[in-house]
């Protein structure tokens, strides 16, 4: 009895102290509109972020009232109107705002990988990609990837990020190449992705893809070179400074298609879907040239002497 009572009468008077402090506190209006929870943060941490103004002991109270509140899930949150309980609701279920990374079609891998590096939800950044060549037919990671946006929740790895676009590629080739046109001059889906990847560079319209990867595949039908400069870009590197010379044109290099009698080695870009339909689905023709009009489109011809014309029209404005 000398026990109970007065454990018994703490207990009320706690309760009767803290509940409207509780109440207050739990209706807090929240000067965040967006919080990151990240790995290591405990409940206490969060709540001190969330409500400053309120004295770091009472935390520790508070959790002990709503012990569920306090397991806080790694991730993004946007709040809209919401109240410091409703914050922490959202936080300990984890409903995160999704994380996304949308990879553009026609970047090169060094460009990709560089815009993975800057995704601040995305860890383990020092991953090497070299681990990925590993069953792959080509001599880089180049073009390895599916243009495309990826979602996730929390944190990611970079290694799980470029399993996942490395597989989506492979998976995406594996279908298009299955269906594909017959009497195509590829020895592999390889070779394929390689073509693509040079459509990807020479148009973002979607409607020309399908023409201009026509052009090239009677070109190497016809034992025709490809003579393209997004490879002749490529191939120089650093080097390239903005203007493609005569000498660039004639230096014997694997990605110079004006040289070489067949495709380059790797493909030039990253790849979306619609290059890839394109080869394998292309518009032939009969058409050989198509010169850049300067508004996003091409004009094309069967001749030369046709193209030439063209070049002087919408190059050299004669």
């Amino acid at each position: 009895m000398f026990i109970t009572v007065p454990i018994l009468y703490l207990f009320l008077f706690l309760v009767c102290f803290l509940r409207p402090i509780v109440d207050q506190v739990k209706n807090l209006k929240l000067n965040e509109n967006e919080f990151t929870v990240i790995r290591g943060a405990t409940g206490i941490s969060v709540a001190k972020v969330l409500a400053p103004e309120v004295p770091t002991p009472f935390f520790s109270i508070f959790f002990r009232i709503y012990p569920d509140l306090g397991r806080p899930q790694i991730g993004r949150y946007k709040f809209e109107n919401h109240h410091f309980l409703e914050a922490l609701s959202d936080i300990s279920q984890g409903k995160v705002v999704p994380e996304k990374i949308t990879i553009p079609e026609g970047i090169s891998m060094k460009e990709m990988l560089v815009k993975i590096d800057s995704h601040s939800s995305i860890t383990d950044k020092n991953y090497d990609i070299q681990e990925l060549l590993k069953g792959w037919p080509g001599k880089t990671m180049e073009g390895g990837f599916l243009a495309e946006t990826y979602l996730w929740s929390g944190e990611r790895s970079k290694k799980s990020l470029l399993e996942e676009a490395h597989e989506s590629l492979k998976k995406v080739l594996e279908g298009e190449w299955e269906q594909r046109a017959p009497d195509l001059p590829f020895s592999s889906p390889y070779e394929a992705l390689i073509l693509a990847s040079i459509v990807e560079k020479e148009t973002a319209l979607g409607i020309e893809r399908p023409r201009i990867a026509g052009v090239f595949i009677k070109r190497l039908i016809l034992k025709m070179r490809l003579q393209t400069d997004p490879t002749v870009i490529y191939g120089l590197g650093e080097k390239y400074k903005g203007n493609i010379t005569r000498k660039h044109l004639r230096e014997a290099t694997e990605y110079n298609t004006y040289v070489i009698p067949r495709l380059p080695p790797t493909p030039i870009a990253i790849v979306g879907l619609s290059a890839l339909n394109a080869v394998m689905h292309p518009r032939i023709t009969g058409e050989l040239y198509f010169v850049a009009k300067g508004d996003g489109s091409h004009a094309f011809s069967r001749t030369l002497k046709e193209h030439n014309k063209n070049v002087r029209k919408y190059q050299l404005g004669k």
